[in-house]
């Protein structure tokens, strides 16, 4: 595969003269690494999946940075540079989808606006119930309910385990349904 007009051999030939010492062939495969990181994420920019260009040189640096930290270690400069890429895109995605959660209100109440006021009863009883559990189920609850995060997400942002988090807001939905009973 070529990068930016340069090929699958010089790369692994500037690698090699750089993991041997040579000052000008780090400087020229890191110059290259920081053209095809830059114009990666500017492909993500354009495709929306990257909102603002600080990002894109933010992620570009990560990339040179991880370069010059692991160039020694690295067997094949393609496979390297496509998966610090893509894990870098990951990371910097979830990352920016977790910091758009919406901050939850502490005491959330129904808008009767849309609703019937036999449904605002019900839903007020559901909050009501909703308070008298821990602060944990009560977060995994908001961030799933109204934070519309998906249980990976969740599990992500508090530190947890995914099953242990599923398992926690079942319970804790079954245990509002008892007491409603």
């Amino acid at each position: 595969m070529d990068f930016l007009n340069l090929s699958k051999t010089e790369l692994d030939s500037l690698l090699a003269a750089a993991k041997e010492g040579n000052s000008d062939a780090f400087t020229k495969i890191s110059g290259h690494i920081h053209e095809i990181s830059h114009s990666y994420f500017l492909a993500k920019y354009r495709g929306k999946k990257i909102n603002n260009k600080d990002d894109v040189d933010d992620l570009t640096a990560n990339v040179y940075i991880a370069f010059a930290e692991q160039y020694q270690k690295i067997e094949t400069i393609e496979n390297w540079l496509r998966r610090v890429l893509f894990l870098t895109f990951v990371r910097f995605y979830k990352q920016s989808n977790l910091k758009r959660t919406t901050q939850l209100k502490e005491s959330i109440t129904a808008d009767d606006s849309f609703i019937s006021t036999d449904q605002s009863h019900d839903v007020n009883a559901i909050l009501k119930e909703m308070d008298t559990l821990s602060e944990e189920k009560q977060e995994i609850l908001k961030l799933r309910f109204w934070g519309d995060l998906k249980f990976n997400e969740i599990a992500e942002k508090l530190n947890k385990n995914e099953a242990a988090i599923k398992k926690m807001f079942y319970r804790s939905i079954e245990e509002i349904k008892n007491k409603l009973k």
